[in-house]
């Protein structure tokens, strides 16, 4: 028996998206990005089915996500993005994991690992020009580019950097990033520097900016999941949501005028009305913020969560009729009724990466055709 609250992970919309994404990178190879438990659907069956669907690349943050996804008997090339820690090189080496190098001085860690083992590490470099986190500064991309010419046991995979607000409708200051990405090419030109991989294209540019930004890659990740990364962004791919979190009603009660419901009693019944629990709570990753605020579908009508979410549970004003049982949809699809989850992300303030990582693993996926 399997718990009523469920994540149901539907395998055929993300065969549509990746064919949509697919589409849409002309050309180009793909970079299926896989990180954070593949946005909560679940690291090693996400990335098999990907695989399977001819995806290019897999991209992570950690190397403990690349390992997994080894042991998991997955062989596609895997680019761990993250930030580098030398005493982890080895472990790149032995699972044959692509590095991310974002300075001379770990470029210079990666070559004295890889000339002790006699071998070679596949390295992205990896510049920034504008996010602020990891990477060379563009300005300074020279530095770089000359120190990995001096350096015969890196084999340059790729040249890559990362967009801060690709899914903005004002894409300015995208256009801004893109213009010092060109000055890395450049200068990676005129040092000679061939680079079979350029990449720098996410969701938000890949459906914005097609043309100037996918390269010889691109990088999608929420798009893979059915979610655009902005709500504005929904018209210009076809996408089918990957995820569909539900439960049902465990209790039900009509409590008389006035009576307090959840913790801090934030919310009074209104009377005659039905109060329905559903075993869901923070403890699942259902935002405690949602309180007072998101809305649940019940029997095709939308009904709001009254009263704070608990860690285990939350109450919803069923109106007049809800039943022990009845399914009840947090977000997505199931027959005829859809909630987006954009619709629980305008109402907590919240954005669609927080909700879908942020689900627990005590909510059990369920992978469905």
């Amino acid at each position: 028996m399997q718990r009523p609250t469920r994540a149901e992970i539907n395998l055929t919309a993300l065969r549509h998206n990746f064919s949509s994404v697919r589409q849409q990178a002309g050309g180009a190879k793909i970079m299926a990005v896989v990180k954070a438990e593949a946005y909560g659907h679940g690291l090693a069956r996400i990335a098999q089915e990907l695989s399977n669907l001819g995806t290019n690349y897999l991209g992570v943050s950690f190397l403990e996500e690349g390992i997994a996804l080894r042991k998991a008997g997955i062989y596609t090339p895997i680019l761990v993005m993250g930030g580098l820690v030398d005493e982890q090189i080895e472990q790149y080496l032995d699972f044959g994991l692509d590095i991310t190098v974002s300075s001379v001085w770990k470029a210079r860690q990666v070559e004295a690992v890889a000339e002790k083992y006699a071998t070679k590490a596949i390295v992205h470099l990896k510049f920034d020009t504008g996010m602020g986190r990891i990477g060379q500064q563009w300005h300074s991309a020279q530095l770089l580019l000359e120190a990995v010419t001096l350096l015969p046991h890196l084999e340059l995979r790729g040249l890559y950097s990362h967009f801060a607000s690709a899914e903005s409708a004002n894409l300015a200051y995208t256009k801004h990033q893109l213009d010092c990405f060109y000055s890395v090419l450049d200068m990676a030109h005129r040092l000679k520097l061939e680079f079979p991989l350029v990449h720098i294209a996410n969701s938000g540019a890949l459906l914005q900016m097609t043309e100037q930004t996918r390269f010889a890659m691109v990088r999608p990740g929420l798009a893979l999941y059915g979610v655009a990364p902005g709500r504005h962004l929904e018209a210009k791919i076809h996408l089918q949501p990957v995820m569909t979190l539900r439960s049902e009603i465990v209790y039900v009660k009509k409590p008389p005028a006035g009576t307090p419901v959840g913790y801090g009693s934030t919310w009074r019944s209104p009377g005659e009305r039905w109060i329905a629990t559903i075993p869901i709570g923070y403890g699942d990753g259902y935002p405690r913020r949602a309180g007072n605020r998101a809305i649940v579908m019940l029997r095709g009508r939308r009904c709001p969560v009254v009263g704070n979410v608990s860690m285990d549970q939350i109450t919803i004003d069923a109106g007049v009729e809800a039943y022990l049982g009845d399914e009840v949809l947090l977000f997505g699809k199931t027959g005829n009724s859809e909630l987006p989850l954009w619709d629980l992300c305008a109402a907590i303030d919240a954005i669609p990466y927080e909700i879908l990582c942020g689900l627990t693993t005590r909510t059990p996926r369920v992978y469905v055709e």
